[in-house]
């Protein structure tokens, strides 16, 4: 009958050992057992039924106590602002691309395209590193689909260079930020 009842019990790992002060006591009132029972705590009532440190005697359910700790509040500030590449429309091209006095580096992209995500990383990245030599924008192809077919781009994502109002690079596909560099710093040397 003992060994069923071992064999019911359930295995749970035993407390941390920082936690444990486990004591050998026998109990009077406990005849079917002659031999000592351990006891973590200092008293019985601490005792549980599965040996886990962090269940509560009387739940029903598995639930961990977890420490009091007084609560911080925690302030997420977010900025509108991305410094990163700004994105432009059909009727702001003239303005911002071809009377640009700086080289301009614009994305092609569309929202449903998944690699046109890790060229925008990139873009970016670019757009932070290059800050005042350089402008970069975005356009969306399914928004504006005139100026991908003046420039025939009927691939995305592509990147298109331009510096006095020309294209003089065009990259398509996701590529490492190396290459795009590359043409920025050619098109800089130009200047």
């Amino acid at each position: 009958m003992a060994a069923a009842a071992a064999v019911a019990a359930p295995s749970c790992p035993a407390p941390p050992r920082g936690l444990r002060c486990a004591k050998t006591v026998s109990f009077p009132f406990s005849a079917s057992s002659s031999r000592g029972r351990v006891v973590y705590g200092s008293s019985y009532a601490r005792r549980w039924q599965c040996r886990r440190w962090a269940h509560r005697p009387d739940a029903t359910t598995t639930r961990i106590r977890r420490p009091t700790t007084p609560r911080t509040a925690v302030v997420r500030v977010s900025c509108a602002y991305s410094p990163g590449a700004e994105t432009i429309t059909a009727c702001s091209w003239n303005e911002y691309v071809i009377c640009s006095d700086v080289p301009v580096l614009i994305e092609f992209w569309a929202s449903w395209c998944g690699p046109c995500r890790m060229v925008t990383r990139i873009v970016d990245e670019i757009a932070q590193e290059y800050a005042g030599r350089i402008k970069c924008y975005k356009l969306d192809t399914d928004d504006y689909p005139q100026v991908a077919t003046a420039y025939s781009i009927d691939r995305i994502p592509t990147v298109l260079l331009f510096k006095d109002g020309e294209k003089i690079h065009s990259i398509t596909g996701t590529l490492p930020k190396a290459v795009y560099v590359k043409a920025i710093e050619k098109s800089i040397a130009e200047q």
